[in-house]
């Protein structure tokens, strides 16, 4: 991206929009806290018309036909599959008696293991390479900012079953502490923590990492008083953030969540 005059801060948002990816996917792609597949490889090699081969290091990229071609696969073993990547090598006799066969149906590559005669046309496996599953790197991040512990855990096991992957933070300065290294899609948090309110933290957050990141504000204070109506306007017009008020409709805010996190 670098050599394509595509700077630092912009390449996070530039690799989200070639893979379809949340900003904290993107994020943890770049600094290799999240596995790439082959065909994610090609999407950015073809996005900057340079040969896929570039993005490897030349001494994991020399052919060799005895390792075979690496592949997406699924590893079918009985009623399980498991997303692997397969180094799959010639087609095989008939009377090989092999470990492991490939076979290619409906355009992807399924790795079984040989049980008997090859009924259908398949191919020999040199080496099957499984990643750890690890389910947040495939959702997007949403920090939940509560001093409430009840109202925190709600919200984050309602986002956690609609799709989400939620942190609950008790605190802001657990939250300020955790926004210096991690990055969140969006952030939903109280208005008020005791004589204290969330402002300074939502300015935190425009000038993080991803300082796009939808931010929503609750409040159940608003008819006490003890929530200024003009504090929270003026944090509305200067930071783009939504305020719900409490106790938030949940099926609401996700809908609300989710449009901005799709438009994003």
């Amino acid at each position: 991206m670098g050599r394509h005059g595509i700077g630092k801060r912009q390449q996070t948002a530039e690799l989200c929009r070639i893979l379809d990816l949340s900003f904290s996917q993107g994020h943890r792609k770049l600094r290799g806290n999240s596995p790439w597949t082959l065909a994610q490889i090609r999407r950015v090699a073809d996005a900057f018309d340079e040969p896929a081969l570039k993005l490897f290091d030349s001494i994991n990229t020399r052919p060799d036909e005895t390792e075979g071609t690496a592949h997406d696969a699924v590893l079918k073993l009985g009623s399980v599959e498991i997303p692997c990547m397969a180094w799959v090598g010639s087609a095989l006799d008939p009377g090989s008696r092999p470990d492991f066969i490939a076979q290619k149906v409906n355009a992807r590559w399924i790795v079984t293991k040989h049980e008997g005669v090859l009924l259908h046309e398949a191919s020999d496996v040199h080496k099957i390479e499984i990643q750890p599953r690890r389910p947040d790197t495939d959702k997007p991040i949403i920090a939940v900012v509560d001093d409430d512990h009840a109202s925190a855990d709600n919200l984050h096991d309602y986002l956690e079953a609609t799709g989400f992957t939620a942190m609950a933070f008790y605190g802001l300065d657990a939250f300020l502490e955790a926004l210096q290294t991690q990055v969140f899609d969006a952030v939903v948090m109280d208005w008020l923590f005791g004589v204290h309110t969330s402002a300074d933290a939502i300015r935190a957050v425009r000038g993080s990492d991803n300082p796009d990141a939808p931010v929503f504000v609750l409040t159940g204070e608003l008819t006490t008083g003890k929530a200024s109506e003009s504090e929270i306007s003026q944090v509305i017009r200067d930071y783009n953030v939504t305020c719900f008020e409490k106790p938030a409709r949940l099926g609401i805010l996700v809908a609300d969540l989710s449009k901005r996190l799709m438009r994003s």
